[in-house]
C-alpha cells in the first residue's frame, strides 16, 4: 500500500472529534470508451482536527462497455462550514486502488483482472442538523489513471455520526461489552464470487484469530477455503492487520485489513501461489462473549483469479 494511503489509515487511529459512515448511490460515466451507468460507494470519515478530515471507502464505478471496475480509496478533505445552517463544503484527493474486470487483450472472449493505481478527486456539499445523527451529502468526484479508463461520478449520500471509544478493554468509568477480552475465535460461511463477466460462485467458510493490541491496532491469522467456484478451487492460510475502532462501550466495530493469503489452486496442483488480501469487517456484540461478525474480502491474484468472498460469522471473545 502506498504512503500516503498509510498515513491517512493511521490517522484514523487516533482520538477523534467526529466519525461518521456514509452510504452513496448515483451515476458514473467514462470518457473512453464513453458510456453511462451507475455509481456505488461506502465512506467512513474521521474529523483530525478543525477543518480537517480523512476518510476511507469503497466504490463501485459500474458496468463500462467491457470494463466492471470498483476500487478503495483513501483521501484527505478540506472542509467549511456555513455557520448556523448545518451546510459545509469540503475538497478533497487521495489514491484510488481499483480492480478492473475487463476483456482480454488476446481478444479471445476471455477476461483479465487489471489492478492500478490511480487518483481519486472530489467536490462534496454536507448538510446535518446539529439535533440530528443524520447526514445527507451530495458528491461530485472525478478517477484519473494513468493505464485504464477515467470516470467521473456523481453520487448522493446518507451518513450516520458515531461515537468512537477509547479503547476496547476499558471507557473512562462505563462498562464495556468487552471488558478486558482481547482474543476472538470466529467461524464463519458464505459466499465466493469470482471477478468474472459470468461471475462464478461457491461456498466459502473460514476460522479466524484475532488479537486487539490496542484501541485500534488488531491482527488476525485465519484458514479460508473458497470452495469450487469453476474457475477456482482454493484455500491457504491468510495473516492480515487490521485499523479497527469500536463504538458506542464497544458495542461493535468497523474495520478494514490488509494482508498476505497463501493459498493452494486444486486446478493448479502444481504451484502455491502468495496472493495480497484487502477487507472490510463490522462486528456486533449480541451477549458478552459473543460477537456476529461480517467480512467482505478481496483477494488479489496474478493469473486473473481475483475474488470477492462475502462471509457471515459468530465470534467468541476471551
Amino acid at each position: 500500500m502506498r504512503l500516503p494511503a498509510l498515513a491517512i489509515l493511521i490517522a484514523l487511529g487516533h482520538a477523534a472529534h467526529a466519525e461518521e459512515l456514509t452510504l452513496f448511490a448515483g451515476a458514473a460515466c467514462s470518457d473512453a470508451p464513453s458510456a453511462r451507468t451507475f455509481g456505488l460507494g461506502l465512506s467512513y470519515m474521521h474529523e483530525i482536527a478543525p477543518h480537517l478530515e480523512a476518510t476511507v471507502g469503497y466504490r463501485n464505478e459500474g458496468h463500462v462497455p467491457g470494463h466492471h471496475r470498483d476500487g478503495h480509496t483513501s483521501q484527505v478533505w478540506l472542509a467549511t462550514d456555513v455557520i448556523g445552517s448545518g451546510l459545509s463544503f469540503a475538497v478533497g484527493a487521495g489514491p484510488y486502488h481499483y480492480f478492473d474486470t475487463s476483456v482480454a487483450e488476446r481478444g479471445n472472449g476471455d477476461f483479465a483482472d487489471a489492478h492500478g493505481w490511480g487518483m481519486l478527486y472530489g467536490l462534496a456539499a454536507r448538510w446535518g442538523s446539529p439535533a440530528s445523527r443524520w447526514t445527507y451529502q451530495l458528491r461530485a468526484e472525478r478517477v484519473l489513471t494513468r493505464r485504464d479508463l477515467d470516470t467521473t461520478m456523481v453520487l448522493f449520500g446518507a451518513g450516520y455520526r458515531l461515537e468512537q471509544d477509547g479503547s476496547f478493554a476499558s471507557n473512562a468509568a462505563v462498562q464495556t461489552w468487552a471488558g478486558d477480552r482481547n482474543d476472538e475465535l470466529t467461524v464463519s460461511v458464505g459466499q465466493t464470487i469470482v471477478n468474472s463477466f459470468e461471475s462464478q460462485s461457491a461456498l466459502a467458510r473460514t476460522v479466524e484469530y484475532r488479537h486487539a493490541f490496542g484501541p485500534v491496532v488488531r491482527a488476525s491469522i485465519g484458514w479460508l477455503n473458497e470452495g469450487d467456484a469453476r474457475l477456482i478451487r482454493r484455500d491457504g492460510v491468510v495473516v492480515q492487520g487490521w485499523l479497527e475502532p469500536s463504538f458506542y462501550r464497544d458495542r461493535f466495530t468497523i474495520g478494514v485489513g490488509y494482508g498476505a493469503y497463501l493459498a493452494v489452486d486444486r486446478y493448479r496442483p502444481d504451484k502455491r501461489d502468495l496472493m495480497g488480501i484487502l477487507s472490510t469487517t463490522a462486528s456486533y456484540h449480541v451477549a458478552p462473549y459473543w460477537v456476529a461478525r461480517f467480512s467482505w474480502h478481496r483477494i488479489v491474484s496474478r493469473n486473473d483469479r481475483d475474488s470477492d468472498i462475502i462471509l457471515l460469522g459468530a465470534g467468541y471473545l476471551f
